[in-house]
């Protein structure tokens, strides 16, 4: 997939103070080579966010932009400025999904594909608990008090482990 004209040799401009106006932006870039256009980025209410994007005509011009602007400073904040990555679905709806589906990491999530959350495989549980050795098995149901804490290290406190401690 190529990418459209619109896209082509545009930059992003993030720490503009937010009295700049596109006029000023134009200003900024004109030294380095034909600018298209210029489009601040601005809020609900108007107000600009403090980014904007910039078209050139050609990639020299890109570049030497991205060169002579990067970690400049204007009007006392520092300039980041890059060029526009590609954005494809895939890395879109892979980033709606940053957390993991924990419903699938138990084998039970029945959503499938329209699962909102990312859908992870998570590797052997046992291996990745920092839990003691001792405190990886479970008791038998009904086992006697004896055989509940004869593998508990002496170090521990047994009405801690019963719930009866001061601590």
């Amino acid at each position: 997939m190529g990418r459209s004209s619109r896209e082509l040799h545009k930059v992003i401009v993030v720490g503009l103070p937010t009295t700049s106006t596109t006029e000023d932006l134009l200003k900024l870039v004109k030294p380095y080579g034909n600018a298209l256009e210029a489009a601040h980025a601005v809020d609900a209410e108007g107000k600009p966010r403090g980014f904007a994007f910039v078209r050139f005509a050609d990639a020299d011009a890109q570049q030497a932009a991205i060169a002579g602007l990067d970690k400049s400073d204007l009007g006392g904040r520092t300039l980041n400025v890059r060029a526009v990555e590609d954005r494809s679905a895939g890395a879109a709806s892979a980033a709606a999904k940053g957390r993991p589906c924990f419903d699938f990491a138990r084998g039970k999530c029945s959503r499938g594909a329209a699962c909102k959350w990312a859908h992870v495989k998570v590797a052997d549980a046992a291996a990745a608990s920092r839990r003691p050795d001792w405190q990886k098995t479970r008791p038998a149901v009904g086992a006697a008090p004896a055989d509940l804490f004869g593998s508990i290290p002496d170090d521990y406190c047994r009405k801690y482990q019963l719930g009866k401690c001061h601590r």
